[in-house]
């Protein structure tokens, strides 16, 4: 049998879990995939800056689509179904990866603006797998929670959720895990809007790290210019164009790349690759393994503040800072572009999760702010 795949050329692993079983692998830039590149090809392997619709498989033989990514918005599911057309994608594969993002830009906030999130209280807006996973980590860290997932709530899943405007007035930090949706009673395309904005109290801080659209770009100028709110975006209204304006408007800024971890990657193609399998009926398929983690010794960064300490271990798996300089040095002619958004997101610098780290030694002293940040400690 034949089976000729054509695969986004920045998902990883691709080959090392398809080449016993594919005859042929080609790989091509996501954003410029287009009808006539799949008129040969069985499988279609994308991830969120693919939209995958009829124009782009109509009369193609593709009989197989999968998408390494948590969310959908990309893909005409409906047309999918139409055709018979199996699709499968990869919920939750980055979530720690996202989780531990979120906990690396708090503690870059907490040495850069004093701001003690331990001890605040934190809006979670979107509590599926990712947020499922940061509301987890933060209640670790005994933060006061307010959540907010109206469709969970409305299934029964979610009995102590909190509307979104009464979260937004009564939260010190606000973290959007949504996805990006266009239609009925809870679509999310320009939820947080100027007006929204407007409910937040002054010196709070609005972080985005679900999809670019929930926020308009208004709102985001709003909270900096007008309401002395904290603005940190992993997803822009615009994606992928920045604009230099809006990227000013952000204390901490990334392109798309919270769950970016190499961890989150592998467990992304490696869920489509069974689920092909499964398609197939192969008995056996086997891919590639992770790579030990870094090791880190607690004691190269030990501060008298007990919170500083924990803060800069944090930062030495992965810091936010290093992404916001990295996109402020990309700006040309105003912008960041599409061309350099993407390149930034093709070379991103391997990341591994915290839950990865090996650590030399557990000092006494942190060894519980160790385990609730995700740090393998021994019991």
């Amino acid at each position: 049998m034949t089976l000729r795949i054509v695969a986004d050329e920045n998902m990883p692993n691709v080959e090392a879990w398809f080449s016993s079983v594919a005859t042929e692998i080609t790989r091509l830039p996501g954003r410029q995939m287009t009808r006539a590149d799949l008129l040969e090809a069985d499988v279609l392997l994308v991830r969120s800056v693919t939209r995958v619709d009829e124009a782009l498989l109509n009369g193609t033989p593709v009989s197989f689509v999968g998408s390494a990514t948590i969310g959908t918005d990309h893909v005409d599911q409906d047309y999918l179904s139409q055709q018979n057309i199996p699709f499968h994608y990869a919920p939750g594969c980055n979530a720690a990866s996202v989780a531990d993002w979120l906990l690396s830009v708090l503690s870059r906030l907490h040495l850069d603006h004093d701001l003690h999130w331990w001890d605040k209280t934190i809006g979670i807006v979107g509590v599926g797998n990712v947020g499922s996973a940061v509301r987890a980590t933060l209640e670790a860290h005994g933060c006061r929670l307010l959540l907010c997932d109206p469709p969970r709530f409305e299934r029964g899943e979610l009995p102590e959720h909190t509307p979104l405007a009464t979260l937004m007035s009564n939260a010190d930090i606000v973290c959007f895990h949504t996805p990006h949706t266009r239609h009925g009673e809870h679509a999310t395309e320009g939820l947080v809007s100027s007006a929204m904005v407007s409910r937040m109290r002054p010196v709070s801080w609005l972080i985005n790290a679900g999809r670019g659209p929930v926020f308009t770009a208004e709102a985001v100028e709003r909270a900096t210019q007008t309401q002395q709110v904290g603005v940190v975006l992993d997803v822009w209204p615009q994606e992928p164009q920045v604009s230099e304006s809006l990227l000013d408007c952000a204390a901490l800024a990334s392109p798309h790349v919270a769950g970016y971890s190499l961890e989150g990657k592998f467990r992304g193609t490696e869920m489509l690759a069974r689920a092909l399998q499964a398609q197939h009926g192969w008995s056996s398929l086997v891919g590639p393994v992770l790579p030990p983690g870094p090791r880190l010794d607690p004691e190269l960064y030990r501060q008298s503040d007990l919170h500083r300490w924990v803060s800069e271990l944090i930062l030495a798996v992965y810091d936010p800072a290093r992404d916001t300089v990295a996109m402020k040095a990309s700006v040309t002619d105003g912008e960041v572009s599409p061309e350099r958004f993407d390149q930034l997101r093709k070379e991103y610098p391997t990341r591994r999760e915290i839950r990865s780290v090996r650590l030399s030694a557990y000092p006494a002293d942190i060894i519980d702010r160790l385990r609730a940040c995700g740090f393998q400690v021994p019991d």
